[in-house]
């Protein structure tokens, strides 16, 4: 039995709005409950790993934001469903 894969990447907020208002947990519920509704199972998860180049936009957009927000690291979930 052949499978169609592909990949959904899940990103967080930073900063302090990320610490008070964000929820990890509720995210990645959100996006596995969605693809499984259209026939996706999860095959893989994998932590993102961002460059230097990433962590100096996120420096940046804190800096700008003056601590509020930033983007945070997330998860690759490899994502797989029958042919």
């Amino acid at each position: 039995m052949q499978k169609i894969n592909k990949v959904v990447r899940v990103s967080f907020s930073g900063g302090i709005l990320g610490l008070i208002f964000g929820s990890s947990r509720g995210k990645v519920e959100a996006v596995i409950q969605k693809h499984n509704a259209d026939g996706w199972n999860v095959a893989e998860i994998i932590p993102d790993s961002p460059n230097l180049v990433i962590y100096l936009i996120r420096f940046i957009l804190l800096i700008i934001t003056l601590g509020l927000w930033t983007i945070a690291s997330g998860y690759l979930f490899i994502m797989e469903k029958p042919r």
